[in-house]
């Protein structure tokens, strides 16, 4: 550690001094040098020269992928059309050791194993999604509209140094397009089965020699994957609807500015929690219920639901302001502005069974604010980036659901009879009412701001060094409460509006405050042009937290230290391209999610090692064949965690207890973690026909994913087994057009496969509920550019 601590300190020192120098500078009114980035990093790619070189700014200045000493995967805006891609979810496979998944409407987001595993609202993320450079706290971001996109760049590994507080696991950015210089757009529209009709148009361009415009929507409707059982009526449809407005203000080569709106909004049956699985020697408890006349059930087809239909409501919209003032030659001042505002309402029935037990209105709000400055620039042999970041964020999350009488029957140990009820209650027993609770949330408010700066030192023209470093300071308090009342009854779903009964609930405000010094050191070598070694040690930080509702101490934050190096290269005069990595990750203080009879809680319960390998290729063996791989191996393991299940009141591995209670537990050392598939494979095969005005590409990719547990204990009930999904595409391009069709089928064999999974609590019959993929898929998309 004493290197590094040298390193750290030279890095900071450097970075004063270079500060000092800068501000000292008055040179004016040169023009910025540099790239503009490319619009679609696959298009082109069988141009005579091979392989195009990818811009990106992943590093907060432009340089290319092959370039860029960190692993990155770049998407273009174009290649995600023809693809169908309209969310994380549709892209995650092509990408190595990522995995996606979803809960009530939270993103299940996770790079190398590390990712948002918790099943609760309110809970934040280890990917770090970036909108134009503005930060979205809430994972529900990763489920908005991608349309108009420039492209997506996704960065695996921790980003302590340059994106700070909760980028553990890695930074996904998202990138519009910019309005261009010449009047320019493009409409697409995309039929396909399942009533799907999703419909995009831009527009852009100069509004003068200054003022720059760009404006730009989407629209997509769909019907159910899946019905209700009871009903018939559609479940896990799509209603949404995005909007993008854009204004770059250039009044001279020394200043430029750009102004974002946008606005994003969903109304749908989605979210609800699927019955996958039960538990060895459980069933659903509602379905136990043995009185005349009366035969609660759930749904036997896993895409279908019983009970309460799910409703999603999602809003989110925002405005972003960034500013570049150029000192000459010397540096950029860059500020990035940023306000966000998200809302989801949402209901799903917490016990699957037509019984409706347990409607439970899901309810999550948040308000942001961020504000980053950074000075970039070059001095001598140094590349240098200083910056200040302030965040602050207002959040509300909570779940409040009503439980049936027969339910609080059975809480309180009885059969759903009503006997324990009117023992306990002493009021007379009213087996189909519903009453308040157990309904827990709270109002959260964090504040962070950080110092960071990195530095590249360009010991020759081959050989560099990055030195990098951030101080993050985060304080985090929270109103919170806790609520069951078995006395007062209510409406199946409560009001929007509704409050805690003083009565029958518990109040508690806590505070905390977090510190954390991120390093980041990297050594870079190109032994030629085509070619890029690097090595890189890097630390992130997750914040800790509180288990909003449930009246618990804080959680605290947790350390991943990484340790990686690659290669990337161009061969066969560029027609062979390989980007390897290695790494290497030590996770302390890991953040674990678990149910606790109806609690669902995140403790620092645990220290696991990963490491693995990952490589994307792509070869051109002739202009108009392309070939590409995408493979990962990922090692992962628990090397310290001792827990109850909580399936298994009562019992443990021999001779295991926990430390605090001496209560019966398992040892968990050796287990692998929860969405972290061993095996990844992803690949494609393309060939362009040139048939006199059209180019017609067919296409076929397929992507194989070995087991994937849900959970910490290694359940294979609680998994998705080993599968392999295959898509096929057939392009078709006029270029003289400016017009392209694509035809497509997804999960061509229907293969069905489960997102996430997990086990509900113990009245509820541990039954293993989560969400299934999507079934097979097809249609066709055009586009007109113009």
């Amino acid at each position: 550690m004493s290197k590094f601590k040298r390193y750290f300190r030279c890095g900071v020192a450097v970075g004063t001094t270079i500060a000092a120098l800068a501000a000292g500078s008055q040179a004016w009114a040169q023009q910025r040098a540099g790239n503009e980035p490319q619009s679609d990093p696959n298009a082109a790619a069988d141009q005579a020269s091979g392989l195009n070189d990818i811009i990106v700014t992943a590093q907060r200045r432009e340089s290319s992928v092959q370039a860029t000493p960190i692993a990155i995967t770049a998407l273009g805006g174009d290649s995600l059309q023809k693809n169908q891609a309209v969310n994380i979810e549709s892209f995650a496979d092509s990408i190595p050791n990522v995995t996606f998944g979803k809960n009530t409407g939270s993103a299940k987001i996770f790079i190398r194993g590390v990712g948002l595993d918790a099943i609760t609202p309110g809970a934040d993320p280890r990917v770090a999604i970036y909108t134009d450079g503005i930060y979205q706290p809430r994972s529900q971001a990763a489920f908005t509209g991608l349309f108009d996109l420039e492209r997506i760049e996704v960065l695996a590994g921790p980003q302590g140094t340059l994106y700070g507080r909760n980028a553990t696991a890695g930074a996904i950015n998202f990138i519009s397009r910019k309005p261009g210089d010449v009047l320019n757009g493009y409409g697409s529209l995309t039929v396909g089965n399942y009533g799907l009709m999703r419909g995009e148009a831009a527009l852009g361009g100069p509004l003068s020699n200054t003022v720059g415009f760009r404006l730009a929507v989407q629209r997509s409707v769909r019907q159910g994957y899946g019905k209700m059982i009871d009903t018939g009526l559609d479940i896990d449809d799509e209603d949404s609807t995005g909007l993008r407005g854009k204004i770059t203000f250039e009044p001279s080569s020394s200043f430029d500015a750009t102004i974002i709106a946008d606005y994003y909004k969903s109304d749908d049956h989605n979210n609800g929690l699927h019955v996958l699985d039960l538990s060895p020697g459980h069933a659903p408890t509602p379905s136990t219920f043995n009185f005349p006349g009366e035969n609660y059930v759930y749904a036997q087809n896993p895409r279908d639901l019983g009970g309460l239909r799910p409703e999603n409501h999602i809003e989110a919209y925002g405005v972003s302001l960034e500013a570049n003032l150029h000192l000459g030659d010397i540096a950029t001042l860059t500020s990035l502005s940023g306000w966000r505002k998200f809302s989801q309402n949402g209901v799903y029935d917490a016990d699957q069974t037509t019984f409706m037990g347990t409607p439970a209105p899901i309810r999550e709000k948040s308000e942001s604010w961020s504000q980053e400055l950074r000075l970039t620039g070059k001095v001598g042999i140094v590349d240098f980036l200083l910056g200040g970041y302030y965040f602050k964020e207002d959040n509300f999350a909570g779940i409040e659901p009503t439980i049936r009488g027969r339910l609080v029957d059975v809480i309180l140990g009885g059969n759903g009879s009503g006997a324990a009820y009117e023992a306990a209650i002493g009021l007379p027993f009213q087996p189909f009412a519903y009453y308040r609770g157990p309904g827990y949330g709270g109002n959260q408010t964090t504040k962070a701001w950080s110092l960071f700066t990195q530095e590249t030192v360009n010991i020759t023209d081959k050989l560099g060094v990055d030195i990098g470093l951030r101080y993050s300071h985060e304080s985090r308090s929270i109103d919170e409460y806790n609520e069951f009342d078995p006395v007062n009854t209510t409406s199946a779903i409560q009001d929007l509006l509704y409050t805690p009964n003083p009565a029958f609930t518990s109040f508690l405000s806590q505070s905390v405050t977090y510190t954390s010094f991120d390093p980041k050191f990297t050594i870079h070598y190109q032994p030629n042009k085509d070619t890029l070694l690097y090595a890189t040690f890097s630390q992130g930080f997750k914040s800790g937290g509180f288990n909003a509702g449930f009246l618990s101490p804080a959680f605290s934050p947790e350390k991943l230290r990484s340790y990686e190096a690659g290669v990337k290269t161009d061969l066969f005069d560029r027609r062979f391209r390989a980007n390897i990595a290695a790494f290497y990750y030590d996770y302390s203080n890991l953040q674990v999610n678990i149910t606790e009879g109806i609690q669902l809680i995140t403790r620092n319960a645990a220290k696991a090692s990963l490491y693995g390998l990952e490589g994307q290729f792509t070869f051109l063996p002739v202009d108009d064949l392309r070939l590409t791989l995408n493979t990962s191996y990922l090692h992962s393991e628990y090397k310290k965690y001792i827990t109850p299940n909580p399936r298994l009141p009562g019992q443990g591995d021999p001779g295991v207890t926990l430390p605090a209670t001496g209560a019966p537990a398992f040892d968990l050392s050796g287990n692998q973690l929860a969405y972290a598939p061993k095996y990844k494979l992803d690949g494609e095969i393309a060939y362009t026909i040139h048939g006199g005005a059209w180019d017609i590409t067919p296409r076929a990719s397929a992507t194989y994913t070995s087991r994937t547990y849900f959970n910490q204990f290694e359940e294979s009930f609680v998994s998705q087994p080993h599968y392999t999904k295959v898509d096929l595409y057939l392009d078709l391009e006029n270029k003289d057009w400016n017009l392209s069709v694509t035809a497509f089928v997804h999960n061509l064999t229907n293969k069905f496969y489960t997102t996430s999974g997990t086990v509900s609590s113990d009245f509820l019959g541990y039954q293993v509920v989560g969400s299934p993929g999507a079934p097979r898929t097809y249609g066709v998309t055009a586009i007109k550019r113009f």
